[in-house]
């Protein structure tokens, strides 16, 4: 044991007399990790809502036409702009300088009271990032007229029924109805109650609770990978035979590296963490022990992965690109760069099969979702069987001989 750690402690002091590669194992993902979260957010502690400028043109002039204005109006992510006329608005959105703009037709009141099909027309740019979410404001809006207008014709034909006279206030009833619908909109019968769950002390999203430990894990697997690598240098240069001569057990050779190894992916991990807690507001979650047991987990699975990847191929020159594809894939499909939960149900079931997201779930759930140790248990038992699994089948492959 004592021969395994003087191994571990001279790879670590190896890489200290390497300064600049101290520095940027360090320096490079601290700066990824802020860039990446200045370009999905940066420091604000409060989400801006993106705003779009939506030209309005009115030719109907009528009260239908005033709820139209009203309840677009109040749709925080729209500014509604009424001074364009129909020509410049057009103009605008051909141009590029508008994402949309809605032209309300003359008569439109007069057809809404009277039960008279009509419509909204939206103008829009093709290939428009915007152009659903406007398509789906304004339907909503149409939806809601819809929905008078059936009332209004029920309304209507039920009087009909009861009195078996045509000869109604057809205008006055319609007007009743629609003032009606337009009060109980307001304040509606059935509504829908938003509930969030978790953690209550951090209101707003911090986009660094997401960045930091998905660049710190990502990087922890290309510092590990890395240090692997070294191994396979080892070989080809005929230093590890050497090494195999000298009175110390293979175990222990082999042992101590992967020790420096896991240690400096841990020390990385924690790192990252302590930085984005003082300078990004980073908020650790309700268990710090839980955030030490999935660091301690993931490293431990990095490191296994490594001696499997050094196991099974033979030279450096193939470990650099088959590790860069798997670390990068991983962290596309395993939650570094968004959390798991926010993509597709397949890609999330694809995701299993990597380290990866069983590290990110864990700490999303601590960081992100208010969750406990109780919670993340199963995230840090497959990250152990990840890392057993690895670390067993990896030795059996490891070629002492061709060293």
């Amino acid at each position: 044991m004592k021969k395994l750690l003087h191994i571990a402690m001279n790879e670590i002091l190896l890489l200290i007399k390497d300064k600049m590669a101290v520095v940027w194992m360090i320096i490079l993902p601290l700066g990824m990790t802020v860039i990446a979260g200045f370009a999905f957010g940066g420091f604000s502690t409060e989400s801006e809502a993106v705003v779009i400028d939506l030209p309005v043109v009115n030719h109907d002039g009528g009260e239908m036409a005033a709820v139209v204005l009203d309840i677009m109006s109040q749709t925080a992510s729209l500014h509604i702009e009424m001074e364009y006329d129909e020509e410049t608005a057009r103009q605008l959105v051909t141009d590029g300088k508008r994402a949309g703009a809605v032209i309300i037709p003359s008569g439109f009141s007069s057809a809404i009271s009277s039960g008279q099909p009509t419509a909204l027309e939206l103008i829009v740019a093709p290939g428009g990032q915007t152009a659903p979410l406007l398509e789906g404001m304004v339907r909503g809006v149409t939806s809601g007229f819809s929905s008078m207008q059936t009332t209004v014709d029920v309304a209507i034909s039920e009087v009909q029924r009861a009195t078996g006279s045509h000869d109604l206030d057809y205008e006055g009833i319609s007007a009743r109805v629609v003032e009606a619908v337009l009060v109980r909109q307001e304040s509606p019968a059935v509504r829908t109650d938003v509930t969030t769950v978790g953690s209550s002390e951090e209101e707003d999203f911090n986009i660094f609770d997401q960045a930091i430990p998905g660049y710190a894990v990502m990087f922890a697997m290309f510092t590990v990978l890395s240090a692997a690598g070294g191994i396979l240098d080892e070989k080809e240069r005929g230093t590890f035979k050497r090494l195999l001569i000298a009175p110390i057990p293979r175990w222990s050779l082999l042992g101590g590296k992967l020790l420096a190894q896991f240690l400096m992916g841990v020390l990385q991990v924690t790192m990252m963490f302590v930085f984005g807690a003082l300078v990004c507001g980073v908020h650790l979650g309700n268990s710090l022990l839980g955030l030490l047991l999935i660091t301690l987990a993931t490293c431990w699975a990095t490191t296994s992965l490594g001696i499997l990847l050094v196991a099974v191929i033979k030279s450096r020159k193939q470990i650099h690109p088959i590790t860069t594809l798997v670390i990068l894939g991983s962290a596309a499909i395993g939650g570094s760069w968004f959390p798991l939960f926010l993509m597709p149900k397949a890609v999330q079931q694809v995701a299993r099969i990597t380290l990866v997201a069983w590290a990110m779930e864990g700490y999303n759930r601590l960081m992100i979702l208010g969750g406990s140790l109780a919670d993340v248990w199963g995230n840090i038992g497959v990250l152990v069987l990840y890392g057993a699994i690895c670390f067993v089948v990896g030795l059996k492959l490891f070629r002492f001989k061709e060293a």
